[in-house]
């Protein structure tokens, strides 16, 4: 190939990347007429995972329903991932699949059976397809939702630990490892996280987790370059530190990392609640210009002042070994289920609104689901150590809060670098085309929740 000469491969994977130029809509890949599903081409849909040869998967989960996270990011590697240029069509199998709680309103069982999937009774035989040894070629886990206590710190007591370590058992066994995709935080517990981290590295396992929203769109489309100087940073969200507050923790992480220096650690972490954080806010620990500017980027905010609107607020301060001053906020009612980062840099203010989808195709998860399978079929699109580090920040945080106090994190002088990794993003800065359906294909017709039947 001739230097600067595209090729389709080439010109799609530049199109599907999240760049500051925009959106790029491919002609002939949004979805048909009369709400037809109209797929992109297999080898575009190759491009997107970078390599050729579709990889088995083992697809582990505590519960698979519809609009769980085993839903919207299982089902779509089963069926098809619904971007905005299109339907792609799945570079991974799921070949063997395990449901810890399978009950009266599960999916999963007759998804994985009309899809040539064997549904076992234990992690480690879908692990080993019923053998002895690890017979796929990636796991990938969802650690979401499923009946399980809260802890005294008021935190759910889902266990990754566990089932990682079963995980891992098995690939020890082997003596051989594979790619590991696990949802959201690594645990709930800082020494679980750690354990968690240690283990895939002593093993040498591939690993991947976070949150869907690090991949949705950004509205404005804001990537820092790589060595922006950053001294004020925030991440808006809503609801309870415990459920929500690891979605702004990974939207602050993902864009603050890229910064000079590159990650150094969190010397400290505080959380406070109500009046606590009104007052950070007035006395400077908390930027009331960075606030005001993340939460200005979200359309769809209340009007009025923010603090006769939000009742309760949460926050989580977060203050880097390198000076950088960091926060998450959880304003429910006057965000209106909104996300958002702002932040002070050498570049001046900037601001963003993360922007889901809450379509029947939830494809946020899209976003989240082509990065896994670019993850398994290519290898890390993203430092592993940017969801130990932000583990650990929101188990603290959620600590300091209880405590009443601020908590000094010697353990999480975490030190990586976000420069070479390659993310999918979408463009646009909000979902169109195949992204807001239709969905789901014909024949799952039985996976759409109450809420969204007419």
């Amino acid at each position: 190939m001739k230097p600067g000469q595209n090729t389709p491969r080439r010109d799609f994977l530049k199109k599907s990347l999240f760049t500051a130029a925009g959106m790029s809509v491919i002609p002939g890949f949004l979805h048909g007429k009369d709400g037809q599903i109209t797929s992109v081409t297999d080898q575009m849909s190759r491009a997107l995972a970078g390599k050729d040869g579709i990889k088995n998967i083992a697809f582990i989960t505590h519960i698979y329903r519809n609009s769980a996270h085993a839903d919207v990011i299982g089902t779509k590697l089963f069926l098809g991932i619904p971007m905005d240029e299109g339907m792609v069509t799945p570079q991974v199998k799921i070949v063997s699949v395990y449901i810890e709680q399978i009950g009266a309103n599960d999916t999963g069982v007759r998804i994985a059976k009309m899809n040539g999937a064997t549904v076992y009774n234990s992690v480690e035989d879908a692990l080993t397809l019923g053998g002895d040894k690890l017979a796929v070629d990636a796991v990938v886990y969802i650690g979401e939702h499923g009946e399980y206590p809260y802890n005294r710190l008021g935190m759910k007591l889902y266990p990754r630990m566990n089932y990682l370590e079963r995980i891992f058992r098995v690939f020890d066994a082997s003596k051989r490892s594979v790619p590991v995709f696990t949802d959201k935080a690594l645990s709930y517990s800082w020494l679980d996280s750690k354990w968690i981290y240690d283990r895939a590295k002593e093993l040498d396992v591939p690993m991947m987790a976070g949150s869907s929203l690090t991949y949705c769109w950004r509205d404005k489309p804001l990537v820092h370059p790589i060595g922006v100087k950053i001294s004020d940073a925030v991440a808006i969200g809503y609801a309870s530190l415990d459920a929500y507050g690891f979605h702004a923790t990974e939207i602050l992480q993902c864009m603050v990392e890229r910064r000079a220096g590159g990650e150094t650690g969190v010397k400290s972490v505080e959380g406070l609640k109500g009046d606590e954080v009104w007052k950070a806010m007035d006395d400077g620990r908390i930027s009331q210009k960075v606030v005001d500017a993340a939460c200005d980027a979200i359309k769809g905010k209340a009007s009025g002042n923010m603090r006769e609107i939000v009742k309760t607020p949460y926050a989580v301060i977060i203050n880097y070994l390198d000076g950088t001053k960091g926060a998450i906020m959880m304003l429910d009612k006057y965000v209106n289920s909104g996300w958002a980062y702002a932040a002070k840099t050498s570049n001046g203010l900037v601001a963003t609104e993360i922007v889901g989808d809450n379509s029947m195709s939830y494809s946020h998860f899209s976003y989240l689901a082509l990065n896994i399978q670019k993850f398994i079929v290519s290898g890390p699109i993203a430092p592993i150590e940017r969801n130990l580090l932000t583990s650990g920040i929101i188990d603290m945080g959620i600590r300091s809060l209880l405590e009443g106090k601020v908590k000094e994190t010697p353990f999480l002088k975490i030190k990586y670098s976000a420069a070479g990794y390659e993310p999918i993003r979408p463009t646009s800065p909000k979902p169109i085309g195949q992204s807001i359906g239709p969905w789901p294909p014909k024949g799952y017709e039985f996976i759409i929740p109450d809420a969204f039947k007419k």
